[in-house]
This record gives C-alpha cells, structure tokens and sequence, in this order.
C-alpha cells in the first residue's frame, strides 16, 4: 500500500470514494432510524450532522491546490482511503477535514498509513497539533484514540431552517472589533473549564487558532466570511456570538458565549442574534458547558441532532540541530593539521 499526494488524475477516484462512504452513512441512519429510540446504537442524526459540518470536496478544495492536504492510499492501482485537512489560522495546526476509507479489508488498513503520513507532512511544515470534530460513537473514533488523538470537549449541533427574520433590533449586541479580542480572550476564560482551556487556551495565539477553528483569528466585521458580535457591560465584554455565513455546501453557524454571571441575558441575547441572521437551515454549536444557552437557543426552535467530540493530537517539533558558527570554526582548524600531515607523504614522493 502506498501513500501519497493526490493529484488530478486521483479526483475521480476521490470523489466516488467520498460518496460511497456517505451513501454508507445513509444507509446506517436508516436502520439506526428503524431501530427506534430505545436502540442502544448511538442516533441517526450523528450521520447526518457530521454530513452537514462536512465541506463537499468540489466546494473546498480548488483544482490549483489539490495535493497540498489531501493524500490518498493507493493500493494496487486503486484509491482505497484517503485524508484531508485544511491549517488553522497561526500555521502550527492542521484540522482533519475528511477520513474516508473503502468500506472493504483493504480500506480497513489504509486509515492508520493516512494519518501516519498526514502527520509526517505536516511536522515537515512545523504543525505541531492536529484537530478534528467527529460524532460520538463515530466508527473512525476508536482510530482516532489509536493515533493518539485525545478528547477535551464536546459539541451539541442544533439545527433549525430559521423563516425571514423579523425586524429586531441588534441591542444589546454590537460588532467586534480587534480591539475586543483580549475581552474575549478573558471571557472564554471564565467561561471553559480548566481542563478544556489547558488544551485551547496555552497561549492567546494558541486559542485564537483553535477556538471555533480559527474564528477569532478574524475577529474583523469588516473582512473573512464570519461576523463577530459582543455585549459589553462597564467596559467587560460578557457576551460572544460568532457567525458564519452560508455557502452552498454549507449552512449558516452560530456559536456563542456568555458570562455565567450573567445568565438572565441569555434569552435576549439569542433572540436578538437570531435577527441578525439570513433564512435558511441553521446550525447552532454550544460547548458542553454552554448550559444557560443551550436552553435558551431550544426555547427558540433549534432541536439537537447530535454531539461531537472534539479532538487535539499534539507533536514534538523536530527541529535540525544547527552548530554555532565557533564551533565550526574549531572543528575547521582541527582537521587541517591532519589533511596537511596525510598529503606531505605525497609531496615527498
């Protein structure tokens, strides 16, 4: 079995791999469907919801870049799995975006080689730390703990087709700014419990690449697909919702924090947000922790279809050792008087 980049010629074999493994899912859901609530197999939304967070590959990745994060396991002449992950903002971490393997014996071996030879590529650009979202009860979980990757929150999906939003007016929230980021900063931190802000949060450059992926990196109303919003009382920010906005493989996403504090904000906050939004097919996500918002986002009509683990691996980065000029220096003149003495024979001769 080989691992490599993809390339164009492996685009055909890519994409019927990638609809094999959803029709899989489908198929999946159906009998978890038919099983009934009372089956002891997690739910059938669990498919549908990693569909949904899941960018169709046409959709994410241009022809020009195709091999850059997309490696393929080729097995005797045929395409039998493959990885794919896009870097967070900050450039020192990668996010699984697909894991797709052939539903056969030879698809069953291919996931560890992938993600071997995923993490070996990304050490030679000096990632350090690998994400990745997935359902709980996922099959690819169990390869995922395998390889080293380690839980440290969880994620409720909400979805709701929201109708043509009312007029409401955006008080209390009002656009973020740059200047905001260490309020926010300083609001997550109050917010996300210890364990979850030890693997997030080292560092604000840290955080600001794996938070939300990458969505503070951008914390500019002004530019990027996303819009930032925040309340602020006596100069504090207490409040924080994240937008992004839809394409066509993908629907719009909401995500917010609020100071525990500050609870009796939360129905007006989440009202108020939901009339900034465009009509259409909506996902909410909420941290396990987010429980004030969770209800207050159920009150208005999103209905939960799944939790997700979230997932870090970190690495050593290998660094070259690079010897100080000096002491290349001694080691030069060292050898001089030995290259001098093994010639002089020569010239004698």
């Amino acid at each position: 079995m080989q691992v490599r980049s993809a390339s164009y010629r492996d685009l055909s074999q890519v994409d019927s791999l990638y609809r094999t493994t959803m029709v899989v899912e489908e198929e999946l859901s159906q009998k978890l469907a038919a099983a009934g609530p009372h089956s002891p197999v997690p739910g059938a939304a669990l498919a549908r919801a990693w569909s949904i967070l899941t960018k169709s590959l046409s959709a994410l990745m241009p022809l020009a870049d195709v091999g850059d994060q997309l490696y393929v396991a080729e097995d005797d002449g045929r395409i039998v799995g493959f990885v794919q992950a896009e870097p967070a903002p900050g450039g020192r971490a990668w996010q699984i975006l697909n894991l797709c393997l052939d539903p056969t014996s030879s698809g069953h071996f291919a996931g560890v080689p992938l993600l071997q030879h995923l993490f070996n590529e990304g050490l030679e650009r000096g990632v350090t730390r690998f994400l990745v979202r997935i359902p709980d009860g996922h099959a690819l979980a169990s390869l995922l703990r395998e390889q080293g990757f380690q839980p440290y929150a969880s994620e409720q999906i909400s979805f709701r087709e929201l109708p043509k939003p009312p007029r409401v007016e955006s008080a209390p929230w009002r656009p973020a700014h740059r200047e905001d980021l260490l309020g926010v900063y300083l609001l997550y931190l109050n917010t996300a419990p210890h364990s979850v802000a030890a693997v997030e949060a080292p560092s604000l450059k840290q955080w600001r690449a794996t938070f939300q992926l990458g969505w503070l990196s951008r914390l500019d109303a002004r530019s990027g697909d996303s819009r930032h919003y925040v309340v602020e009382k006596q100069s504090k920010v207490v409040a924080w919702a994240g937008i992004r906005d839809p394409s066509q493989a993908r629907p719009t996403q909401i995500s917010l924090m609020l100071d525990p504090q500050e609870r009796e904000l939360a129905v007006e906050a989440v009202h108020s947000l939901l009339g900034q939004l465009p009509a259409g097919p909506t996902v909410c996500l909420l941290r396990h922790y987010d429980g004030e918002v969770a209800r207050a986002v159920a009150a208005r009509g999103f209905e939960p279809v799944a939790t997700q683990s979230l997932m870090a691996r970190d690495l050593p980065l290998k660094l070259r050792a690079r010897q100080p000029l000096e002491q290349k220096k001694r080691a030069l003149a060292s050898a001089l008087p030995v290259a001098q003495a093994v010639r002089q024979p020569e010239l004698g001769s």
